[in-house]
């Protein structure tokens, strides 16, 4: 590992700024799992431009690890294997206060320096028993493809709880609201979990995690405290049910299971989630009257949206909402049903309605009929001529079983 600070350092001095590349992150304080990442800091001048900091960063972890490549996130990394681990080269602002910062990035360093400083060294197994838990339970990340618990916020817990079980025994107890700090309150945030950051009280250090992620954290410390065992850090792989079975528990549903594909949009998975959960959103917006019973989705090649519905074809009337009756736009409205409606225009209470004619009825004439009128991610939006809409029956075989087997013979993951 020093050589490849001593590498990052002679490539910054080279350039004129110094020997300022730093280890940080779970490496550095002692806390990482089997196979870590190593993340390396290269320090610059607060008055360095923000253009020249990503230039630089780039340009250096390219001379460090040549047949790296470039990730972006705020700004622009660099990614590479170096003696068989993956390393990441990050450039960021050297600051004297979190206070002082110009990207997110830039508060790591003290992160990683507060953990060192404060957690004991018998703790350090503590944080890796809760990493490895988390894991297992699948709650370990802060990407938005997990939405869950940071390695930092991981440190926080052991730093708050004292060890490991004490941590699962007040788990155990969260209720809706948790609010959580070790130096002092912060500010009050709107998230299932609030933990103040005690390096930048401004921050939530919790903010990735999800409700449900919450959750089933509190769920697996209860049955991990009832029934203790190796499962819950090391959980059985998904076995995949076969075609066949997979149909069955589709027919015994006696739902309606349709499938929205798209091409997957070569972007970082921290922006793709995101697109993906906004078009998700759209999708069972416009089938909604069809009453969505549930949704998932499947990455392979293609992003694969699969929505249960309860019924596949809509009433050949619709009852029409109108206007209020003292509103100015009830004369149009009686005026445009009068002779056009199966029924009415007549009133409910204080509001004109008409059973009209459906004009789209099936998934697809409601889907195809209606997807233009909402935003999907921007990606996926970009590609609203490629979607294809199937039933699950006529596409199985393009789509991931253990995905599938995943939601149809649903277990946690130490119930495996």
């Amino acid at each position: 590992m020093d050589s490849l600070i001593e590498k990052c350092d002679r490539e910054m001095e080279k350039r004129g700024y110094g020997r300022n590349a730093i280890l940080v992150g779970s490496v550095a304080k002692g806390t990482y799992l089997k196979n870590p990442d190593i993340d390396i800091f290269l320090r610059f001048p607060k008055e360095l431009k923000k253009e020249e900091l990503k230039k630089l960063g780039i340009e250096i972890g390219k001379a460090v690890i040549p047949d790296g490549f470039a990730k972006y996130a705020e700004h622009p990394y660099w990614r590479g294997v170096y003696n068989g681990f993956e390393v990441d080269i990050v450039p960021c602002y050297m600051i004297d206060s979190p206070d002082e910062k110009l990207s997110a990035v830039d508060r790591t360093p003290f992160h990683t320096e507060y953990v060192k400083k404060n957690l004991k060294d018998e703790q350090r197994d503590e944080v890796r028993l809760l990493k490895a838990f988390l894991k297992g339970i699948g709650a370990y990340g802060a990407e938005a493809k997990i939405q869950g618990f940071s390695g930092y916020l991981t440190e926080l817990l052991i730093l708050k709880y004292g060890d490991f079980i004490s941590t699962l025994k007040n788990v155990s107890k969260w209720k809706k609201r948790v609010y959580l700090y070790l130096e002092e309150r912060g500010e009050k945030f709107h998230a299932p979990i609030v933990f103040i950051d005690p390096v930048d009280k401004s921050r939530n250090a919790a903010s990735a995690v999800s409700e449900e992620k919450k959750s089933l954290f509190v769920h697996a410390a209860k049955s991990y405290l009832n029934s203790p065992k190796l499962k819950f850090f090391f959980p059985k792989k998904t076995v995949p049910l076969s075609r066949e079975e997979i149909l069955k528990r589709v027919y015994e549903r006696d739902t309606h299971f349709y499938v929205i594909t798209l091409p997957k949009p070569d972007i970082i998975e921290d922006n793709l989630y995101p697109q993906i959960k906004r078009s998700m959103e759209a999708f069972l917006k416009i089938l909604q009257e069809f009453h969505p019973v549930s949704d998932f989705f499947v990455l392979d090649e293609n992003v694969h949206f699969i929505i249960e519905l309860e019924r596949n074809m809509l009433p050949a009337v619709k009852k029409h909402e109108g206007p209020p009756v003292w509103s100015p736009h009830g004369e149009n409205f009686l005026e445009r049903w009068r002779e056009n409606a199966l029924r009415g225009p007549y009133l409910e209470g204080y509001r004109w309605y008409a059973d009209i004619e459906r004009k789209y009825r099936s998934v697809e004439e409601v889907f195809f009929a209606n997807i233009s009128n909402y935003k999907l991610g921007k990606s996926f939006e970009e590609m609203k001529g490629k979607i294809k809409l199937r039933k699950l029956e006529d596409c199985i075989g393009e789509i991931n079983f253990i995905s599938l087997t995943e939601f149809f013979d649903f277990k946690f993951p130490w119930e495996r």
